[in-house]
């Protein structure tokens, strides 16, 4: 027997399709949402906006929403969002950050989530803690001596080359200073600036000058440098402040990376700080700058650190860890993410990214170009563990630390006092 369908039953059959079919490409189209956060410089900004939209278009089902701004009230907006669960999924944070937001339940364990085998197994290393991974580097950073080679040449002295000691830093220091008639300083003397550079020094003065086999100066947990060691430290910049091979106290103190600059001046020949910096030098000078790694120790010791300069950590809010951890292995390991991401944070962090941007060097600058050519030979280098460092030393290497350099500088204290007395200060601030 043959049925006939009322007109009311075919109606409500072909309502019944057309939900069904308007549910079956609503789920197939739904895009999966992830917010990501960062801070930063116009060009910083645009360069993640970019490879954003080149993630996307190889990734359809993925929707990143930007969130980005300065670097000002950044820490204190992301720590409110990790303590309220509204965190973004992906977000921008540096190891020292990494002890509040797990206090706060903020970080996902991406431990095997990410490859990270195209990563320097130490910069690996710092972004973990307790043996969970809980970010991935994003970019790499080295202290360097820069050196003015046109200054040099001026003087008629040859520039330094790698591999040097302390003894022929010192020595071309001096050497600067005589063939100059006293017009021109080495350097100048780090112990008594007060921007924090001095304790950086420091650190890698302990594993290279001083030969330090554990954590140093510091771990995650305390100070691990004694009274002996600032000791050989401060009289160290003493030798070269009194055979002038770095500028006076007076002189030094003011010297910052900016228009005070001493090397820009052209009072010194030579400068230490990060290769994230040099850009900045040879803005300001018509004089040819290059960078060198810092000495090596009697042992042929490097201190060089690896101290992630950026990290993208996934949030323990995200309802979407895998695709958040997805994210950023392509972002740091993607050679077509470096063609867009270039230097915007600094160094990338795998050779492969790195080599991408080196074999399409026209797209580079000159100053980028010899930041990755100098950061891949520290690379090639021993690195050493960077750490947090316990709460509460930020004071002690900005302030404390140069504030001590100076009162030998200025010849109202000793070294050995000095030593002694700092050290017993900073007992007394953990106690």
């Amino acid at each position: 027997m043959i049925f006939k369908k009322s007109p009311l039953i075919v109606l409500v059959m072909i309502l019944l399709v057309l939900v069904s079919t308007s549910f079956s490409v609503g789920a197939k189209d739904k895009k999966i949402k992830l917010r990501i956060s960062w801070w930063g410089s116009e060009t910083r900004h645009t360069a993640t906006l970019k490879a954003i939209e080149l993630y996307e278009q190889e990734n359809p089902n993925i929707d990143l929403v930007p969130e980005y701004s300065g670097f000002d009230g950044y820490r204190n907006k992301l720590m409110s969002q990790v303590t309220a669960g509204n965190a973004p999924d992906i977000f921008t944070t540096v190891m020292e950050w990494y002890p509040d937001l797990l206090e706060l339940n903020g970080l996902t364990d991406i431990t095997g989530m990410v490859d990270v085998s195209g990563h320097n197994s130490k910069y690996v290393e710092a972004c973990s803690m307790n043996g969970k991974m809980y970010g991935v580097n994003l970019s790499v950073n080295g202290m360097v001596l820069n050196q003015n080679k046109t200054l040099l040449s001026k003087l008629d002295i040859e520039p330094l080359q790698t591999p040097y000691t302390w003894e022929d830093m010192k020595n071309k220091f001096i050497e600067v200073y005589k063939k100059s008639d006293g017009k021109i300083y080495g350097a100048p003397d780090w112990s008594t600036i007060k921007n924090g550079m001095g304790f950086d020094i420091f650190k890698y003065f302990g594993y290279a000058k001083l030969n330090k086999k554990g954590a140093f100066p510091f771990n995650n947990k305390e100070l691990t440098f004694d009274e002996q060691d600032l000791k050989e430290f401060y009289a160290y910049f003493k030798e070269l402040r009194d055979s002038n091979a770095v500028a006076p106290t007076a002189i030094s103190s003011l010297n910052d990376f900016s228009a005070n600059s001493l090397l820009i001046r052209g009072t010194v020949a030579f400068e230490i700080n990060y290769t994230g910096t040099f850009g900045r030098y040879q803005d300001q000078t018509n004089d040819n700058l290059n960078m060198l790694p810092l000495p090596l120790g009697p042992n042929g010791e490097s201190g060089d650190l690896a101290r992630p300069g950026l990290i993208f950590s996934v949030a323990k809010n995200s309802e979407h860890p895998k695709e958040a951890a997805k994210f950023i292995e392509w972002f740091t390991t993607s050679p077509e993410a470096a063609k867009v991401l270039k230097t915007s944070r600094g160094v990338l962090p795998t050779t492969s990214q790195r080599e991408a941007l080196l074999r399409n060097s026209d797209s580079l600058s000159e100053n980028d170009t010899k930041v990755i050519e100098v950061v891949n030979k520290i690379l090639e280098r021993k690195l050493k563990l960077a750490y947090a460092g316990p709460s509460g030393y930020g004071d002690m290497a900005l302030n404390l630390f140069p504030e001590y350099g100076q009162r030998i500088g200025y010849g109202q204290m000793s070294v050995a006092e000095a030593a002694h007395k700092l050290m017993q200060e900073i007992n007394d601030m953990g106690n």
